[in-house]
């Protein structure tokens, strides 16, 4: 879920700018699924949680796909290839997700066991789980570490088509294939299922913006594709073909409506800010509604219960980011100390 977002516009040389201009439709659809994910999650700390991997299952491919949609469509088709600069940029955002999850989970298991050593040794004896599977739910915010994997992976992608243009459509098919084949032999990885979302969105990036854009806005084909993949889903259920295609529909429907959409009126500027923070808000949404939910007692029973903890969670939300970003303009140290946490 990387913050930042260039646009159609930079050079060859802009690896050396440091203000670029970003794709603010791209910016709205990144605001609409932290805002998703915290319908998801609602759902998810109540009685109802079966309906949200059941409707909203799309939601973890959804945000690695749209970091590799930001990377296929910014670095590898605007950026330098033959200088060091974004593949270094790359790997560093990589270690920095990387980090933050480790810190979060680590963190998890101390409190949990209430020792420091205690909750050490659980975590690595859970690591296998937690680092390599992404079965079973061991960690949280589970999908910080497939986009850690992914902008780690994607200097290399972007070097190997440097020399050879076939090399991400080829490898993302080849990493397609192998999940269907896994899956269908019991041996279904998440994360690895989830990487191989952030080539696909690296593949779908490699499509020049104005082609996206111009497909983009016919919504008679884009509301077909997704009544396909609700069809799909129905009959069959969220397998990995069909989550990786609801992932993509889904994406690109949302993606449609910021087209068609007024990005300058507060409620457009509202949702691109909080594309542009997309990272500490899908931080913030669980932290603010596992608080919710101790202090209203424990999973919510009515729906009633659900829509007021999710609206509250979306308000605060938007209040802290705003915070932020206001104090980011004004106050120079916090700038810095956001940006090398998260930027």
């Amino acid at each position: 879920m990387p913050t930042a977002m260039t646009s159609p516009q930079v050079s060859k040389a802009a690896v050396h700018n440091k203000s670029v201009a970003r794709i603010e439709p791209l910016d709205w659809t990144k605001g609409t699924l932290v805002l998703f994910m915290v319908v998801y999650h609602a759902i998810n700390y109540s009685v109802f949680r079966p309906l949200s991997f059941r409707y909203l299952s799309f939601l973890p491919p959804s945000f690695v796909m749209i970091a590799g949609l930001v990377v296929g469509s910014v670095y590898a088709a605007r950026y330098d290839m033959g200088s060091w600069q974004p593949y270094v940029r790359l790997m560093i955002r990589g270690i920095k997700l990387l980090l933050i999850f480790v810190a979060l989970n680590l963190g998890l298991y101390i409190v949990r066991e209430r020792d420091l050593i205690g909750g050490f040794m659980v975590f690595t004896d859970r690591a296998g789980m937690i680092f390599i599977s992404g079965n079973g739910r061991a960690g949280i915010f589970e999908v910080l570490l497939p986009i850690a994997y992914f902008l780690l992976l994607a200097p290399m992608l972007l070097w190997l088509r440097s020399r050879a243009a076939a090399v991400i459509p080829v490898c993302t098919l080849a990493l397609f294939v192998l999940c269907v084949v896994m899956e269908r032999q019991g041996l279904y990885s998440l994360n690895l299922a989830l990487l191989s979302a952030g080539t696909i969105g690296m593949a779908f990036g490699l499509i020049p913006i104005e082609t996206i854009d111009r497909h983009a806005r016919k919504w008679l084909p884009v509301l077909g594709a997704y009544a396909l993949y609700r069809l799909c889903s129905y009959y069959w259920g969220e397998i990995y073909a069909i989550q990786m295609f609801g992932a993509a529909v889904s994406v690109f429907l949302l993606y449609t409506c910021a087209l068609h959409l007024n990005m300058s009126a507060w409620t457009g500027r509202q949702m691109i800010l909080l594309g542009r923070y997309s990272l500490l808000g899908y931080l913030l949404q669980i932290g603010f509604l596992q608080v919710m939910l101790k202090v209203t007692g424990g999973k919510s029973e009515q729906w009633a219960g659900v829509i007021a903890v999710g609206v509250a969670a979306s308000v605060l939300l938007f209040l802290v980011v705003n915070l932020v970003d206001f104090l980011r303009r004004r106050h120079r140290p916090v700038d810095l100390i956001y940006k090398g946490i998260f930027a």
